[in-house]
Order: C-alpha cells, then structure tokens, then sequence
C-alpha cells in the first residue's frame, strides 16, 4: 500500500516552507553574492533529494519500507547529530 496522495502533499508542502524559510535566512545574512547562490543550490538539491527519496522508497512494496525509512532516518539523524555538535561548540 503507498501513501495517499494527501500526505505526500502534506509532507512536500511541509519540506517547502523549511526550505523556503532556510533560503530566507541566508539571504538575511551579510556573506557573498557567490555564497549565497552555492547555499542556495544546495538547500535545493538537499530538498529534492530529500523527496526523491521519500518517492522512491514509497514506490517499493510496503513490507521493505519500514526497513528502508528506518536506515534513511538514522541517516538523516545522523547529520542532525553532526549539526547539533556544531552547535555545541559555537
């Protein structure tokens, strides 16, 4: 079973607004015009990326899903925690 469309919708509407907010802030932020444009890039490609994924791994039969979810989450987690040590240490 692959997730309704409403959710599907829900979740890139919701990646959107955090890309679009994180867009914001770097323009917000005094650094170089070229700067700006390579964290621009990358905020879009970590984006779709980040849907493409989700698409692809709903594409797949649901009893392989989970598992799937599950390793993409502690990836992800993984460059949260790399974040928040960052963060410590600023």
């Amino acid at each position: 079973m692959q997730e309704p469309n409403s959710t599907r919708k829900r979740i890139r509407g919701e990646e959107r607004v955090a890309a679009n907010s994180l867009r914001t802030l770097v323009y917000s932020i005094a650094m170089s015009v070229e700067d700006k444009v390579v964290l621009e890039d990358m905020i879009n490609k970590l984006s779709q990326e980040a849907d493409t994924m989700l698409d692809i791994i709903n594409d797949i039969p649901k009893k392989h899903q989970k598992e799937l979810l599950l390793g993409y989450k502690t990836l992800l987690q993984s460059g949260i925690d790399a974040v928040n040590r960052r963060l410590t240490n600023l």
